[in-house]
C-alpha cells in the first residue's frame, strides 16, 4: 500500500481513522442523495428561483457536504427546493 500512494511512510492508525471517518461522511452525503432520488452529478432545477446545476458532493472538503454547482460556476449549499431537472 505504501508505494501504490507514493507515501514513504505507513499511515498511521490515527491517519486511518480518520481516512475511513471521512469516507464514511462522503458516503452519508451520497446516500441522503439516493434518498432524494438524485446522484452526485445529476442535474438540478430550484422549484422556486428555477436556478439551474449541477448536485455535487465535495469529497475533498474537510467535511464533505453536498453543493449545487450553477451554470455560472457558482456553488451554492444544496438545501430543500432543489429537485432533478429531468422530473416533473
Amino acid at each position: 500500500m505504501t508505494e501504490a500512494h507514493g507515501r514513504s511512510a505507513p499511515l498511521s492508525l490515527q491517519d486511518k481513522l480518520d481516512r475511513i471517518s471521512h469516507d464514511r461522511d462522503v458516503l452519508a452525503q451520497l446516500r441522503d442523495l439516493a434518498r432524494q432520488g438524485l446522484h452526485d452529478g445529476d442535474a438540478v432545477r430550484h422549484r422556486d428561483s428555477g436556478a439551474r446545476g449541477r448536485v455535487m458532493v465535495l469529497r475533498s472538503a474537510e467535511v464533505p457536504c453536498s453543493v449545487v454547482q450553477l451554470e455560472d460556476g457558482r456553488q451554492v449549499p444544496f438545501e430543500p427546493g432543489w429537485t432533478s431537472a429531468e422530473g416533473p
